[in-house]
């Protein structure tokens, strides 16, 4: 389960990159249906849709360059998804309950996934593209703290209270940190 969050934490924080690479890309739209591509599950399907698209608006929002990129920003995300459920299952089988970090950054992926389609089908209005990239953020601070906890169960390392000051320092430079983003994905 530990190398599993492992590959689920890498492979969020290469999605949220990818992610960036989409959007700097202006590949946002390049299926501009969710989830599939012109209702196939890739851009090969939809390949008159692609052209008709392409030859009204050569360097429009719909290219074939385009609608791969954007098609694999949501393979990606479904491989990521698809490792959050696993974890999730994982946790409630071993730990006999739904209620934990695994479960919470289930309801997040989902709630992600949402934002997607909405980037999408609201043809990305800034506010949804914001709370998607937050999102984003926040589903890999959920993956980082289980990863932090399997290693002190692995390592049978016991936990210390650490001062208040670490706590605050650490939420206020999170908080700074999520505000930051959050104001260049409203700029961008």
């Amino acid at each position: 389960v530990r190398h599993l969050t492992v590959i689920a934490l890498f492979l969020t924080f290469d999605l949220i990159l990818f992610g960036a690479f989409t959007r700097l890309s202006d590949s946002g739209l390049g299926c501009p249906d969710w989830p599939g591509c012109y209702g196939y599950a890739s851009p090969i399907g939809a390949t008159q849709a692609i052209e008709l698209a392409q030859t009204a608006m050569p360097t429009g929002p719909v290219t074939w360059h385009k609608a791969w990129i954007e098609m694999i920003h949501r393979y990606f995300a479904m491989l990521v998804g698809i490792l959050i459920l696993t974890l999730a299952i994982f946790s409630w089988r071993n730990e006999r309950t739904l209620w934990g970090w695994p479960s919470l950054t289930l309801v997040l992926v989902c709630i992600q996934g949402a934002f997607g389609a909405f980037t999408v089908t609201m043809k990305l209005f800034p506010a949804i593209v914001t709370m998607h990239l937050l999102g984003g953020l926040l589903l890999l601070v959920l993956l980082t703290v289980q990863w932090v906890r399997q290693r002190h169960v692995a390592d049978k390392m016991t936990d210390r209270a650490l001062p208040v000051a670490v706590y605050v320092m650490t939420g206020l430079t999170f908080l700074s940190v999520l505000i930051q983003a959050g104001l260049g994905a409203w700029v961008s």
